[in-house]
C-alpha cells in the first residue's frame, strides 16, 4: 500500500467533488461538509462516470440505471445488482489530499 498525493485541498473545497487519476486508477474525491472521501470514479455496474451523476448528502447517484452508492462505505443502496463501489482511505496533509492505493 502506498499513499499518493492526488489533489490540492482548496480545489476540492470549491467544487465539493473532483475526479482525479492516480497510478492508473480513476478516482472521485468528495468533500462532504468538511469530511474527505474517495471512491472509484466509475460505477461497478456498467462503467458510467459517477462525476456525471449527482450527490445528495452522502449518496452518489449513478447517471445510468438509477444506481445509488453510500459514499463513506461504497455500499450499493439502489440499482441493478453489482458489487459495492470501491472506497479508498483519505488523509489531508499540508493542504494536499492523499489517497492510499494498493
Amino acid at each position: 500500500m502506498a499513499w499518493i498525493d492526488v489533489a490540492d485541498r482548496a480545489a476540492l473545497a470549491r467544487s465539493g467533488r473532483r475526479e482525479v487519476e492516480a497510478a492508473g486508477i480513476a478516482l472521485l474525491l468528495y468533500d462532504l461538509e468538511g469530511a474527505l472521501y474517495a471512491t472509484s470514479a466509475i460505477c461497478p455496474h456498467h462503467a458510467a462516470w459517477l462525476s456525471q451523476g449527482s450527490v445528495e448528502g452522502e449518496i452518489v447517484n449513478c447517471p445510468r440505471h438509477m444506481g445509488q452508492f453510500h459514499i463513506p462505505t461504497g455500499r450499493q443502496l439502489r440499482g441493478p445488482a453489482c458489487p459495492d463501489l470501491r472506497t479508498y482511505p483519505v488523509r489531508e496533509e499540508g493542504g494536499r489530499i492523499w489517497i492510499e492505493l494498493p
